[in-house]
């Protein structure tokens, strides 16, 4: 009897265990996700939030929820020079930012969107291509990692009334973005009076008349409102507006390799989508402009000439300033195919 006892408390014992392991395993945390906090001005809703939505969706489903992004639209966290502050403090990962933020990083990313440099979006696809390596060398030397190009539209000039000539701008107000460094020496070449802004002033300053004009670009006019305070718009391009995301390396290092290669894979292709859905929400929005009180201003080949002469004048201003004179001429070249 006694052998019978010994052996049930033996077996009560290693069931004990067992429960008490199923028990510790059902309480135990599961592994903790991953999140990487991304800044961008984007407005919720926008083209470029969809596409940021649908990449989130994508890493959670690759990595089985263990990494995703938290995207802070809208210019809550900051204009982009201090977006990429925080990230260099790592109160933020990363951003996705315009030119004017990824020459805070590497001012030759400039180089894409000086004025006349690039008229099609073919072009800037090789530029862009042709210097990828180059460019992403630069960007991990500045502490930072280059996930992918993006883009915001080509540029027009719109204003409450017809702008033809450079010489219509000599008593305009157009807005100028703060940390921009490129539209000032255009406006500085073509004598008018640009109003410095950050980007969510602009609105404001729109409805209070402080400022008449900008160059802006067809999705950002419909997207942050600034349209519905403009009358025309010039149906020449001045220059292609780019953008793109980038992480800071340290963030991006501590990731595991499994980790950063699906980012790397997924940066490509939703930034490949992001670039496609743009181009399409364009000549959306150009219809939209002109259907909803935008009078389109056509130009003749002689004063295309003027505004080609003037970013001409622009680029030879810039060159040494934000590129130098070989990359300007290779990205040139790009241009001219």
């Amino acid at each position: 009897m006694k052998k019978y006892a010994v052996w049930f408390l033996a077996l009560a014992f290693v069931g004990l265990l067992s429960f008490d392991e199923i028990i510790s395993a059902q309480d135990a945390p599961a592994a903790a996700t991953k999140t990487l906090s991304i800044a961008t001005l984007a407005p919720p809703g926008s083209t470029w939030m969809r596409v940021f939505d649908s990449w989130n969706r994508e890493v959670r489903r690759r990595s089985n929820r263990g990494l995703q992004f938290r995207f802070y639209a809208g210019g809550v966290q900051g204009d982009e020079s201090e977006v990429i502050r925080k990230i260099r403090s790592r109160r933020l990962d990363g951003a996705a930012v315009t030119a004017v933020g990824l020459a805070q990083i590497h001012r030759p990313a400039l180089v894409f969107q000086m004025p006349g440099i690039l008229r099609t979006y073919e072009q800037l696809d090789a530029a862009r291509t042709g210097l990828a390596a180059e460019m992403d060398t630069a960007f991990a030397a500045a502490g930072f990692v280059h996930l992918g190009w993006a883009d915001v539209g080509q540029a027009r000039l719109f204003s409450t009334e017809p702008v033809r000539v450079p010489a219509d701008l000599a008593n305009r107000h157009p807005w100028v973005w703060r940390d921009d460094l490129v539209v000032p020496a255009l406006y500085q070449i073509v004598r008018t009076n640009p109003v410095p802004l950050q980007v969510p002033e602009v609105l404001a300053a729109l409805q209070t008349h402080r400022i008449d004009m900008l160059l802006g670009t067809p999705v950002s006019c419909v997207a942050l409102q600034w349209a519905a305070q403009l009358h025309y718009m010039m149906d020449m391009p001045l220059s292609i507006v780019i953008g793109g995301t980038v992480i800071g390396k340290p963030q991006f290092d501590a990731l595991t390799p499994d980790e950063q290669t699906i980012i790397r894979e997924t940066a490509t292709q939703f930034h490949a989508l992001a670039r496609r859905n743009l181009r399409n929400d364009e000549r959306q929005a150009l219809t939209t402009l002109t259907t909803h009180g935008i009078q389109l201003t056509s130009i003749t080949d002689a004063q295309k000439a003027e505004w080609n002469r003037v970013g001409a004048q622009v680029r030879q201003r810039l060159t040494g300033q934000i590129a130098d004179a070989a990359l300007v001429a290779r990205v040139t070249q790009y241009g001219s195919h």
